[in-house]
């Protein structure tokens, strides 16, 4: 019972941030890239071995290609002169359907090929960790592709230089 609990308050937690108008910050690598190389640190670590790092280059290229497909259905917008963020119900379609990809990765070939497991215990989340990074990097390349301008000005706003903006905005609305 308690684990239906929590995963469900994680979802609505997810609908809320998903939907919820955010600044567009200079530094959308940063979370991702850490993600991702913390990841592999992990992987090396583990002794991960061929079947299982093909698994895991698997939930990578699968998750460039969900977190490119959830850019597609992410709103960029200025107000008050700060570039914003919103997901729709369909970036968050998107992000539920990644959840499986995973599994499908897991069950469908590391474990239909019987291929030797590394990533236990400590090092379990590995995969978990380098999917949502990757899922994360794929929706960062799409907003810069498709709106380069917005990211490049965020890039050179600081979160004081954008706390200042909406401020002085206030002010004179």
């Amino acid at each position: 019972m308690n684990t239906i609990f929590i995963a469900i308050l994680i979802l609505i937690l997810l609908v809320n941030r998903q939907l919820k108008p955010r600044p567009i910050k200079g530094n959308v690598f940063f979370l991702p890239l850490l993600l991702i190389l913390f990841a592999s640190y992990q992987a090396y670590q583990a002794g991960v071995e061929g079947g299982e790092g093909i698994s895991l280059l698997l939930g990578a290229g699968m998750g460039l290609g969900v977190g490119w497909l959830q850019g597609r259905f992410t709103a960029v917008y200025q107000k008050n002169g700060i570039w914003m963020t919103v997901g729709s119900i369909w970036s968050i379609a998107i992000w539920l359907l990644s959840v499986p990809i995973r599994l499908i990765i897991k069950y469908g070939f590391v474990e239909l090929m019987h291929i030797n497991v590394h990533l236990t215990g400590e090092y379990a989340f590995a995969p978990i960790l380098l999917s949502l990074g990757a899922i994360v990097l794929g929706r960062a390349l799409y907003l810069i592709s498709r709106y380069p301008l917005p990211l490049r000005e965020a890039a050179g706003t600081t979160r004081y230089e954008r706390r200042r903006a909406r401020k002085s905005r206030m002010h004179i609305d």
